[in-house]
């Protein structure tokens, strides 16, 4: 198992959790965390915020699937573009490999 990578206090992840629907479909939630220095503490940070109890109310109280949390850190571009990188492993080793950029178009 290889040792996680950290990056600065600056880096931002995007962290989706899934639970069920009353109607039994998968739902998904996305977390933006900020902050966080490895893809582990941004999993931590945004299952602990989909535990709340304020959180827990707009899904009438529908339990999180655990094993299925999908994180992956917001990155720019040379020419500054944002982006997602593709999702990392459970374990949280953060990769450039596979590095896949969705553009985010400003809407005025």
């Amino acid at each position: 198992m290889q040792k996680e990578q950290s990056v600065d206090r600056g880096s931002k992840w995007m962290v989706g959790v899934r639970f069920p629907s009353a109607a039994g479909r998968a739902v998904r939630h996305f977390y933006l965390v900020d902050g966080a220095v490895s893809s582990a503490e941004a999993r931590s940070t945004a299952v602990s915020e989909a535990g709340r109890v304020s959180e827990l109310a707009g899904r009438q109280s529908a339990e999180l699937d655990p094993p299925w949390v999908e994180v992956q850190r917001v990155v720019r571009d040379p020419l500054g573009r944002v982006g997602l990188s593709a999702p990392l492993p459970v374990e949280g080793k953060a990769s450039s490999e596979g590095l896949a950029v969705l553009l985010v178009q400003e809407v005025s």
